[in-house]
């Protein structure tokens, strides 16, 4: 009797997780940043350092912003530029910034 009920949970658990995997539960509304200079640029993806970061499929959801943060056109961002990229669930902001701050990386959560 104990293992036929282990089994049955066992097969709830696993219909359950096939079903709801866990990357399509909301993990709260996280955002990161990343800074540095870009190696590769393209309207699917950005690498910065060793880092790539994959591009909302809607193009309109990146946003890019001089230093000043006025719009530009996501053309405008080149390899080798020092930009800071901030990814959320609604899109992504690509921002040029000065070489300076294109050094340090942090990662925020907001919940």
């Amino acid at each position: 009797m104990f293992f036929q009920r282990n089994g049955i949970l066992i097969s709830i658990l696993l219909v359950l997780f096939i079903a709801f995997p866990l990357n399509a539960i909301p993990q709260g509304s996280g955002e990161q940043t990343f800074n540095g200079k870009v190696v590769q640029i393209s309207q699917k993806f950005i690498t910065i350092g060793k880092t790539t970061i994959v591009l909302p499929k809607n193009i309109k959801n990146v946003k890019t912003l001089d230093m000043d943060g006025s719009s530009i056109s996501f053309e405008t961002i080149r390899k080798n530029d020092a930009v800071s990229v901030t990814v959320n669930r609604d899109g992504a902001v690509i921002r040029r910034v000065l070489e300076s701050k294109a050094v340090e990386n942090k990662t925020v959560d907001r919940e």
